[in-house]
């Protein structure tokens, strides 16, 4: 680790990221970061938390490498919205060395798995359960934001359908029966339904949810897979809102849903939208606790 002037690179990303390289230097740590969405400010003058010039500087600087969540949206590029020029995942595997460590969340198989053969350590953030299960309150809390700022009705006491019942699913749910809300939870899968039961008031099927679809003031998918199809959307109230937070392209027919002027939308990024300090927060903690397993 003394080879390295830093002790953690903060590359890409949304706030996350901006938060993260905060907290991280209020620890002590030398942060050196690259195409932040914003500067991060430092807690103190003696704080080291240095701009890099270039993608390269602060790879090759730092014992530790930090890249948001999810490290890319297509595959090919470091997922960050400020830097002039694109960044390619190809560069960043070639600047890493061997004994350097890489965070990031989502990251595809094919970059751990020859980043590994090529000495790196590699954690994948969305892997550790904690921070997963952590990540479900922001993502259903920012859902609930963006029906409400989306849609001209209450969500209290409103007919909601939850499609999916995993680990967004079941934290959105109970968010929604706080709320008082009239909750649909659509799966599948028959152990999902059974648990959906202690809480929702129904549980059903996909092929359940195409039959009452109608039903519904507010619609939330989960569900990575096209599963409002045209012929589903036709069923849904013309005052629906539809809020899609499953990973792009998301699961629902959006050219449909535009012809049959349904309000439907794809809100990816949650966490980092309405909550990226806790989320950074969170992120830090379970780095440090990885840190302190390694030394």
């Amino acid at each position: 680790m003394n080879n390295f002037q830093y002790d953690y690179a903060v590359i890409g990303g949304d706030l996350r990221q901006v938060y993260l390289a905060e907290e991280l230097s209020r620890h002590q740590n030398r942060i050196i970061y690259h195409a932040l969405t914003r500067t991060p400010e430092k807690c103190s003058d003696s704080a080291i938390l240095i701009k890099a010039s270039c993608l390269k500087d602060a790879v090759r600087s730092a014992h530790s490498i930090i890249c948001p969540i999810p490290l890319s949206k297509d595959g090919t590029q470091l997922n960050q919205n400020c830097a002039e020029a694109k960044l390619l995942l190809n560069s960043l595997f070639n600047m890493l060395k061997s004994g350097q460590t890489l965070y990031a969340g989502c990251i595809p198989d094919t970059f751990l798995n020859t980043a590994k053969e090529k000495g790196i350590l590699v954690h994948d953030l969305m892997k550790n359960n904690a921070l997963a299960i952590y990540n479900t309150i922001a993502t259903a809390e920012g859902a609930i934001c963006e029906a409400i700022q989306k849609s001209p009705q209450n969500l209290h006491c409103s007919h909601c359908a939850v499609l999916g019942y995993g680990r967004c699913g079941r934290t959105l749910t109970n968010y929604l029966k706080g709320m008082f809300c009239h909750v649909y939870v659509c799966s599948n899968q028959n152990d999902e339904c059974s648990i959906a039961q202690t809480i929702a008031e129904r549980t059903g099927s996909l092929c359940d949810f195409a039959e009452c679809a109608g039903e519904f003031d507010f619609i939330f998918n989960t569900i990575p897979a096209k599963v409002l199809t045209p012929e589903i959307l036709k069923k849904t109230k013309l005052s629906v809102t539809i809020i899609d937070i499953a990973s792009a392209p998301g699961g629902v027919d959006y050219e449909e849903a535009r012809r049959l002027n349904r309000n439907a939308f794809l809100c990816l990024g949650l966490p980092g939208k309405y909550s990226p300090y806790s989320c950074a927060k969170a992120i830090m903690k379970i780095i440090e606790q990885n840190q302190n397993e390694i030394s």
